[in-house]
């Protein structure tokens, strides 16, 4: 899942995960053994992590009455800095931890993780069980290890405010709105319609239109040439600077308590998001929502694609690594334990067998019966294989804190694209560095 971005030190964090020893410290975070005979495991992540396993305990402690779980959550930023900390000091790493999608480049090259490809994991098994665009991102650059498994995708789609459109006399079932939406001017036309100046808004930020183009954080090939060339992204660039233009977006962050106000309120009347976020609205940002929202394909024409989605890795220092692996394997290979788990929180499985449940057939309540599941069903399988690195959050960040200045200097999509260009490549020439040199190191790279 993609919880709300937080900013972490990248640079610092590549760097101890590269050098990390992988001791087996004396780390006060080990599981240990009661008198029970009975084996205690740490799992360790962020929100809402805790609520989701626990959901599907019951089953695992059915099948391994043998260990027992302990979970430390914290925030996303804490968790991934604790993390990196300790697996480059050797101690007090978890037996079992999160990694955010977008960090996972950062970790899939560490010695201090892990290889899950030797036995007696033996993951590779489960690979064709997986979506390829989260399984192919744990391999290590030569492909000789890895080291965490895929948790969640995240579909990108359109949520909206059903009640706001049908006020405004738009089209409110899913498949019409998503035709009147397919274009930006379609986009631009309901902008129009739903926005009452400086009371209600189209969305939080109309950056995030364009950011969705880039949801699969595939910014560089293999060559580590930046793309940023995509369909449509000079039209979506137009489209943006119209609707900030006009005060159509809120302009703020999409996590914030602004458009978390605003999407219970009605006043931010949609927002282009992954599909976990229809979790986040059921239980913490609009759960008196039931009935007034409704979820559509990308609009604009935008290709469909995965936004955020975690995974879960063994420290190599861990002293449990059989029990911890037979966590993950419970919680992330079988229907149970993922199906158990998108009951509880919506984190939609990157485990394809899950797939074959009723439950992705039936209809949602909150979302006005309709079948949001069949829908992401159906983007989920079609996700191809992306080339991730570890400068893939840096250009992510750059697209918003760029293209939201160049929008209030009132620069042309092309201006907007160079200027981009430039400050993606200054942020991450250190990074860039690094993973040239990790290649290097395998025998991969020739100047």
């Amino acid at each position: 899942m993609m919880m709300k971005k937080k900013r972490f030190l990248i640079l610092g964090i590549s760097a101890a995960l590269l050098c990390g020893c992988g001791s087996n410290g004396d780390g006060n975070a080990k599981g240990t053994k009661d008198e029970e005979g009975k084996t205690t495991i740490t799992v360790a992540g962020y929100p809402s992590a805790d609520q989701a396993f626990e959901a599907a305990l019951e089953g695992f402690h059915e099948k391994y009455p043998d260990i027992e779980v302990e979970f430390n959550i914290t925030d996303s930023t804490s968790h991934h800095q604790a993390l990196s900390t300790a697996l480059a000091s050797g101690t007090d790493a978890a037996d079992v931890a999160m990694v955010e999608g977008g960090y996972i480049a950062q970790y899939s090259n560490s010695n201090a993780l892990t290889n899950l490809l030797e036995e007696p994991f033996n993951a590779e098994q489960y690979k064709d069980d997986f979506v390829a665009l989260k399984w192919n991102q744990a391999y290590s650059v030569d492909g000789k290890r890895m080291v965490a498994i895929p948790w969640d995708i995240g579909p990108a789609t359109y949520f909206y405010r059903r009640d706001v459109f049908e006020e405004c006399n738009l089209p409110t079932d899913p498949d019409e709105v998503g035709e009147l939406m397919s274009t930006w001017e379609g986009v631009l036309e309901v902008a129009e319609a739903v926005s009452i100046p400086g009371e209600r808004w189209l969305l939080p930020d109309a950056v995030d239109f364009y950011r969705m183009m880039f949801a699969n954080r595939d910014y560089y090939n293999e060559d580590l040439t930046l793309r940023l060339d995509r369909d449509g992204d000079v039209e979506c660039l137009d489209a943006i600077k119209t609707i900030r233009e006009n005060g159509w977006d809120m302009n703020v962050n999409a996590f914030s308590s602004e458009a978390y106000s605003g999407f219970a309120s009605g006043t931010c009347v949609s927002v282009p998001m992954a599909s976990w976020f229809g979790g986040m609205l059921k239980t913490d940002v609009d759960p008196e929502g039931t009935g007034k929202w409704a979820v559509t394909d990308m609009p604009g024409g935008i290709q469909s694609s995965n936004c955020g989605g975690s995974y879960l890795v063994i420290p190599e220092q861990s002293e449990h690594k059989e029990e911890a692996w037979k966590f993950i394997e419970y919680m992330l290979c079988t229907a149970e334990g993922q199906n158990a788990i998108m009951e509880e929180v919506d984190y939609f499985p990157a485990y394809t067998p899950a797939y074959e449940d009723p439950m992705y057939d039936e209809e949602d309540a909150y979302f006005g019966g309709q079948k949001t599941r069949s829908l992401w069903v159906e983007q989920a399988v079609e996700m191809e294989p992306v080339y991730s690195t570890m400068m893939d959050v840096s250009a992510e960040e750059c697209i918003t804190s760029t293209i939201n200045g160049c929008l209030d200097r009132g620069d042309s999509p092309e201006q907007m694209k160079e200027q981009l260009e430039e400050d993606i490549e200054k942020a991450v020439a250190e990074l860039k560095a690094q993973w040239i040199q990790i290649y290097k190191d395998a025998g991969m790279w020739e100047d």
